[in-house]
């Protein structure tokens, strides 16, 4: 579970900063560790929640749809 939450911090910050290298900054992990994480999650959804380049990352159609739907649920979980 605790694996899942951090996976879904790392995919929020991510597709905040559309960096994995700024999200790393933010989080106090490494890009590497913020890949890591989002590949992880991706694995689990089966689905791609990023479009990657040596440059920079997009969210993907799957990645559009799944972002606000975790923030409602960040939200509803910190309310508690």
């Amino acid at each position: 579970m605790m694996d899942h939450m951090a996976g879904l911090g790392a995919f929020m910050q991510a597709a905040e900063t559309r960096s994995f290298v700024a999200a790393g900054r933010q989080l106090g992990v490494s890009a590497s560790a913020i890949g890591k994480a989002v590949a992880r999650l991706e694995d689990r959804l089966g689905v791609r929640l990023f479009h990657r380049s040596t440059r920079s990352i997009t969210l993907t159609q799957d990645g559009e749809t799944y972002l606000p739907k975790c923030q409602v649920m960040l939200a509803e979980v910190d309310a508690l």
